[in-house]
Order: C-alpha cells, then structure tokens, then sequence
C-alpha cells in the first residue's frame, strides 16, 4: 500500500493558520440542533451562508463513515488513514458494500428508514428520490467556502465542466460530488481484425462500417462482440444502455429547440439563452452553460405528442441498432440474452470487440492474470481451458459509430462525462460539516493523490479508475498520464436536459419503464417484436406510465400548463 503522509502535521499546521487568517468556515446551509424549517429548507433559489467561528472551524471529531459499493478497501483505507493521522479525534470508519446496482440502492434505502442514518458517504447516480425528500446534503452550498487542505475555495480544486453537468445551473444545487471522468468507447483485438482483413480503423467509424467489420469477422469464425443481453444487463446499466442512448441522442438532437428555455420561463439566463442558436454540428452545443432546458416544457411536449416515438425516425434507428445486435445476425454470442458475463469471451480472445470505458486501461491487465490464475471475479462460470487461454494481447479502440440516415440529427456522441456521485445524508450541521470537511480532504490534491497512487498500483486487484481525476493539480502517476491522454473525444450525449438521454431507456430514469424498456429491447433482438412494433410499443409506455412519471418527478399536469414558472415541487438531482 502507498500512502502519501508527509508532512502531514506541517499541512496541518499550515490549514489552521489559513483559517485562522480566512476566518475560513467550513458552511452548509443545514439546520443546526434546533429543527427550524426555514434553516433545514432554504429556497431552491438562495444560497444560504451560514457563519461558523474559528473555534468551531479548528475542531475535529466524531465519526465519519464510507459505505461505498466497492470492494477496494485500500484505497479508502489509505484515504481513511491519512485523514484520521491529521485529524487524531476523528474515526474514519471504511464498511464497503459489495458492488451490485440493486443490492446497493436497497441497502440505501434502508439505511434512510432511520431518521438519522448512521452511514456518512454513500455514492450511486440513482439518488433522485433522496434529494426530492430533502435528506441529502446540497454541496452548491459548500462550493464557495475556502477548502483548509488548499487555502482556496472549494469550488476552484474541481474542472469546472464536471460540476457543470451535475449541478442545477439555475439554482446551483447539486446533490451529487464528482471527483473523476469517464468515458466511454470501443476496443478491439488487433490480431483479430488482422485476420478477419480489416486493415482500415478509423478512430470514428460510421455504422455501415461498423456492420462491416462484425460480418468480417463472423466470416472469418469469431464471435464479433462480446456483450450481455439479459433483461437485467440492459436495464441495470452498462453496455447496451450506451449503445442505445448514443442511439437516440442522434435521433433526437433537435427536441431541444422544443424544450429550451424561453423568454419569460423561470429558467432563461440573460446572457446566455438569448445569444444561444442550435447548431447539430457543435456536440457541445447543449451543454448546461450554453443553454438552458425547461423540464416542464419538455414533458409538455411528449404529452401533446410533439415529441413522439411511434414514428419512422424511431423504426429507423432501431433498425440500423438491429443490423447489428439482432441475434439473427450472429455478431453476438450464443445464447447472449441469457449471458451475464461476457466478458471472459474477450479475455480468452474468443470475441473480437468490446463496448468499454476508460476503467479498462487499468484493468485489462490484472483481469487477464486473474483469469489466468483461476481467480476470476466475474459472474461467469470459467473453465481451466479459459485459464489457459488467458493471456495479454494487443488491442486499439475507436469511438461510438455515426449512424447514416435520414432522420439522424447529429454524429455519435458517447458518455464523456463526471465518475463518481459521493452523497451525505442530511444530519446536523455539526455532523455534516465534519463530513463534508473529510471529502474536501479527499478532493484536494494531496487526498486524489492518495486515491490515484492506491487506485492504480498494480498490486491492488481491486483498484483502477475509470478516467483522470477532475481535480485540479493532481498527476496520474508513472505510465497513465500518457496512456489516459489517448482519448479522443467526440462529445457527450448525457447532461442536464439533454434531449434524447432523457427518453433513450425509458423515461428520464422512472423505473417503471426503463424495466419495460428492457425486456422490449431484449425481444427486439430475439426476433419477437419488429421494429413497427418496437416505435408503437414505446410510444405506449410513456402514455401509458406518463402519470406516474410526474409523480416520480414531483411534477403535476398544472406545472406542464404553465411552464414559464418553476414547477415548485422540481429538484433537478443530477442529468434528467
């Protein structure tokens, strides 16, 4: 384990002399002991400072504890014990949870059955609900207050891109703290595409040759993708959500001109949406600080019909998605709607290509020697034939593929986003404070330091990371910088009201659909349901469940009438 310690008391020393001279409280907005309403829920428009005294600033104690879904303990660990070697009457308490999106999410909720959850740090991008209740602390709150691991404000240690798209940009409320990037592309075997003849890889494809390659490839007696297709896999996350949301953010870049946010609406800044004009050929075109999007204008419009998918665009799309993923085609392995695990078939170079993120530079390697060493982690069952066949190879990547067609709006775009959604329970201000005080640790260069040098030892199995930190002034150590900085970047399809995001796997995240959403893609691809019957299938869904989608979003019919004002029981919790 390597643990960046020294000296740590001279750092100490140094942060107490800056808030000292700052004055530097560390604020929150949150109640105090005594349950006033108007302190524990200030209005969704004002920024509440809450003075604190030197005394009260310099003071460490009490217990903080991380409950992330993750099986990495040295990682927090190291992060734990740094901070309690600063802070000697603080107890940093590391009680992961075993990864699993459900799992996870229920053990959250139960731990929010108490009126006071014990645990500190949990993170997970599904916490909307928790943040319409009001039990989760507002970091917008804590941005602007000097940070005493740097002297600086909070706000200035992060890129300021990654909180554009997790914060409010009309409130500035964000209940979610990103620490690190992602994104999210392709990779291939070399000596696959090699013997299938495929000799031209451009780093952004289009879709024709996309379906060129899996052809080849099949011909030549691979298994072209090594993907999952159970109804579970595709509604909980990962590769074939991507694939699919890249899908319709290129069918539906320009709803947002329907659901931007215009003169009079609650929601237009001076400044920014009068100069703003859609351009499909900008891929940063709409994101949070060029335009603003209205929520209630765009639920308006898919309930008038405005916005719809029983249409021809939307049998287009699923059937360019179709010349590759029906199981018909053969690019996909056997029996892969049944598959948990695919991705020992990539492993043991059975299968040629791979949707990934950036996590995968840093654990390829230590996957392959798992394998190798009959020590797989994975849900899928390996043999001794796989062991054996586990060993490192050579791979390139390239981006998600353009489809071509009449009613694509825009080029592919992919997850080029925020890693990490660190959250707290609303406590008390003393107990928050001391809290947030441990992330600001965490977030300050020396504290990412500590998280990036454990994260990526290569002795560390359960480490990597899924792209570079958005933390300012922090190095990848040793190799990773120059391997990191091989992303090519083709912009990003999920932000703060981005369109076709919102409504690619369901609608805006309401689980009711998104697990309908999935056993109809699933059917798609067996064959079952056409691609005809796919547009009609889906438009019913959001009919059928839009009632219970405003529920979901704390929005009511009397909002979608008057979009010009904020709906009042709105919190924008993360992207919609």
């Amino acid at each position: 384990m390597k643990l960046y310690r020294t000296g740590l008391g001279l750092l100490l020393l140094l942060a107490l002399v800056i808030l000292a001279a700052c004055g530097a409280p560390a604020d929150g907005g949150m109640a105090g002991e005594a349950p006033a309403a108007e302190e524990a829920a200030p209005a969704d428009d004002e920024v509440v400072e809450i003075e604190e005294s030197e005394e009260e600033a310099m003071e460490m104690s009490g217990e903080v504890v991380i409950s992330i879904a993750s099986n990495d303990v040295q990682t927090y660990q190291a992060i734990a014990d740094a901070y309690m070697e600063m802070h000697p009457d603080v107890d940093v308490l590391v009680e992961l949870k075993p990864p699993g999106v459900d799992a996870y999410l229920q053990w959250i909720r139960s731990q929010f059955t108490s009126e006071v959850p014990r645990v500190s740090l949990i993170e997970s991008p599904h916490l909307r609900e928790f943040a319409q209740e009001g039990r989760l602390v507002d970091w917008g709150q804590y941005l602007n207050k000097v940070n005493p691991y740097t002297g600086e404000k909070w706000v200035e240690s992060f890129e300021e891109w990654g909180l554009n798209l997790v914060r409010d940009p009309n409130t500035g409320q964000m209940f979610t703290m990103p620490y690190q990037s992602v994104q999210t592309f392709w990779i291939y075997n070399k000596d696959h595409f090699e013997q299938a003849g495929i000799t031209d890889v451009p780093p952004r494809p289009t879709w024709d040759q996309f379906v060129e390659w899996n052809e080849k490839l099949r011909d030549a007696g691979l298994i072209p993708i090594a993907i999952e297709g159970t109804t579970e896999q595709i509604w909980g996350g990962g590769r074939m959500p991507w694939l699919m949301r890249s899908a319709m953010d290129q069918y539906h870049r320009d709803d947002l001109q329907i659901i931007q946010c215009q003169e009079g609406d609650w929601c237009f800044r001076e400044g920014i949406d009068d100069t703003w004009s859609y351009d499909p050929t900008d891929v940063r075109n709409d994101d949070p600080d060029r335009v603003s999007v209205n929520i209630a204008r765009h639920l308006q419009a898919l309930r008038e019909g405005d916005i719809n998918f029983n249409n021809e665009c939307t049998v287009e799309m699923m059937t360019q998605v179709g010349r590759i993923f029906k199981t018909a085609n053969g690019f996909v392995p056997e029996g892969w709607t049944g598959m948990t695990d695919a991705y020992p078939l990539f492993l043991t170079q059975r299968a040629a290509m791979r949707m990934v993120h950036g996590g995968i530079y840093t654990s390829l390697p230590k996957d392959i020697r798992s394998l190798a060493q009959g020590e797989y982690g994975g849900q899928a069952e390996v043999t001794e034939e796989d062991s054996a066949a586990a060993v490192e190879f050579e791979y390139g990547r390239f981006a998600f593929p353009t489809i071509e067609g009449p009613c694509v709006q825009g080029t592919a775009r992919a997850n080029e986003l925020t890693s990490g959604y660190l959250a707290l329970p609303l406590k008390d201000r003393a107990q928050n404070d001391l809290e947030v005080d441990f992330v600001m640790f965490w977030t300050s260069p020396q504290g990412m330091q500590i998280f990036l040098e454990n994260k990526l030892d290569t002795e560390n199995l359960q480490g990597g990371i899924a792209g570079p930190p958005l933390i300012k002034n922090v190095s990848l150590p040793g190799k990773w910088e120059e391997i990191f900085a091989q992303s090519v970047f083709i912009g990003n399809y999920e932000k703060p009201g981005a369109p076709g995001d919102a409504v690619a796997r369901g609608f805006f995240k309401y689980e009711e659909t998104k697990r309908e959403w999935s056993i109809m893609v699933q059917e798609f691809f067996e064959g079952k349901l056409t691609a005809e019957e796919f547009a009609a299938g889906y438009q019913s869904l959001l009919e059928d469940n839009f009632d219970g989608l405003l529920e979901f979003l704390n929005l009511t019919h009397e909002d979608l009438d008057s979009p010009e004002k904020r709906p009042p029981g709105w919190v924008a919790a993360g992207p919609y």
